[in-house]
């Protein structure tokens, strides 16, 4: 009779380790499904995955924009701005931190590893006094500095752009390929309450 009782007990220990294997694997195989690109990555694996949360909680929203811009009646370079422009400078912040994240998370799709910084459709001159055009920064240094990606203040003509050479990009020939971080600190940045004015390229009137 005690043998049966263990032998009981212990076919029921065997069902529910059982079960919660079955359990781990499928719980296991959906978050594969889920997330295909962070596990197919590689050694980036811990990287791959979109900074779009990261950056929206590091960056103002909307509303704060809009009340730091109907503060101002001029940009640093003493333009006056209208109320056509502050809200011009909105729009173009907002569309430019879709595209940067576009790019980036295109990228990851992609595989890419290394961006590098551009200016469109002109150079950033308040940028231009922290990095220069041609330097990249890896996606790892995205993964952990979101601050990286572009618009760094209003007005911000920056813009990020995938590398998509084999070659190590501190080997290349490439004109201003150099790396952004010069150590594990965050490199500085504009304020984002910078402002500048966007000039007729972008639509706008002198």
């Amino acid at each position: 009779m005690v043998l049966a009782i263990i032998g009981l007990i212990l076919f029921l220990v065997l069902i529910i380790l059982a079960i919660r294997v079955g359990l781990n694997k499928s719980e296991s195989e959906q978050e594969e499904i889920q997330n295909p690109i962070i596990h197919a990555s590689g050694i980036y694996s811990i990287v791959r995955r979109s900074p779009r949360d990261g950056l929206l909680k590091i960056r103002p929203g909307k509303e704060e924009l809009r009340k730091y811009l109907s503060s101002l009646n001029e940009d640093i370079g003493k333009f006056l701005l209208s109320e056509k422009d502050k809200e011009l400078i909105l729009n173009q912040w907002e569309q430019s931190m879709a595209n940067s994240l576009e790019v980036i998370e295109q990228g990851d799709n992609e595989g890419v590893e290394f961006y590098y910084y551009d200016f469109f459709p002109e150079d950033c001159p308040e940028c231009k006094k922290f990095l220069n055009k041609g330097q990249f920064v890896t996606r790892e240094e995205i993964f952990k500095f979101p601050d990286i990606i572009p618009p760094f203040h209003l007005g911000c003509t920056t813009c990020i752009r995938p590398h998509h050479g084999k070659e190590k990009l501190t080997d290349t020939t490439e004109s201003g390929m150099l790396p952004f971080f010069k150590g594990e600190e965050l490199p500085p940045l504009p304020d984002w309450k910078t402002t500048i004015k966007i000039n007729a390229l972008w639509g706008t009137s002198a």
